[in-house]
């Protein structure tokens, strides 16, 4: 099990090639909690890339998509080996990513 964090300035500016299409809608029907939620999709992917143990790589960061269950709980496309949470303020938002690399079954 690894575990990747990040923490991102919601003011930062942040190109928007690094957003799918769902995730750039999802942004967009947030209204005025737009920027915060940006900042903690942002957040989610650099944190899955430390989990994983990668690094950050720029160049793959709109492949990692971040989605929402109806009842808005936050997860990673296409990946069940992790687990995800993300936080934000009007300031700051954080995610957190664990990966495991072996399923446990019980």
């Amino acid at each position: 099990m690894r575990i990747g964090i990040d923490i991102v300035d919601v003011g930062r500016n942040m190109p928007v090639n690094i957003f799918s299409s769902y995730e750039l809608d999802y942004i967009r029907s947030k209204g005025v909690n737009g920027k915060q939620t940006a900042a903690g999709i942002f957040a989610a992917k650099e944190a899955y890339f430390k989990a994983v143990g990668t690094g950050i790589e720029k160049s793959k960061l709109r492949n990692v998509e971040v989605h929402h269950t109806k009842q808005g709980v936050p997860f990673y496309f296409n990946d069940d080996k992790v687990v995800l949470s993300i936080s934000h303020t009007d300031k700051l938002a954080v995610a957190v990513c664990v990966y495991f690399d072996k399923i446990c079954t019980n």
